[in-house]
């Protein structure tokens, strides 16, 4: 009996030990799958599609957390790189989603009040007037243009009809 107490034993522990050893691999597996296969593909997608131009705050945000995440990996933090993952990947669908928007509704990315042809739109928009809209600038030179001289102009400068 002893024999078969010893071998339960044995078998008790080797279960043990086996998952202890599967829990601690669920650290990286699970960056594999966040980092590796999930928010650098959104990131190559969101470089490819003109998001740092079109949704810069969320762009940025998402590059720097994978960056963090990837960096905290190789010091084997992985739970930490996880959570930083988790963060691109919630950034990256942010921009996806602002990235859609301003395309769709032919937007601009950023507000700068020193342009007078963007203006912002009710619904929070940037959009850039039409430049019949706001040009109104005449070409320089029209305003203070004088009539060409006449013979009149010339006998009053004194230059008669020879020109001396």
């Amino acid at each position: 009996m002893p024999c078969l107490r010893s071998l339960a034993w044995l078998g008790l522990m080797s279960f043990a030990w086996g998952g202890l050893a599967a829990s601690a691999g669920c650290g990286p597996v699970t960056y594999l799958s966040r980092v590796t296969f999930g928010s650098t593909g959104d990131i190559t997608e969101l470089r490819a599609t003109n998001a740092p131009k079109m949704a810069p705050y969320e762009w940025t945000a998402a590059t720097e957390y994978h960056r963090r995440a990837m960096e905290l990996a190789g010091y084997a933090r992985f739970h930490d790189a996880n959570n930083f993952a988790k963060n691109a990947q919630k950034n990256a669908a942010n921009a996806k989603k602002v990235r859609d928007r301003r395309n769709k509704n032919n937007e601009l990315p950023i507000y700068d009040p020193a342009d007078k042809g963007i203006f912002i739109t009710k619904d929070g928009a940037v959009k850039r007037r039409s430049s019949l809209e706001f040009d109104n600038e005449k070409p320089p030179g029209l305003d203070n243009e004088k009539p060409p001289m006449t013979r009149d102009d010339d006998a009053a400068k004194g230059l008669g009809k020879g020109g001396k």
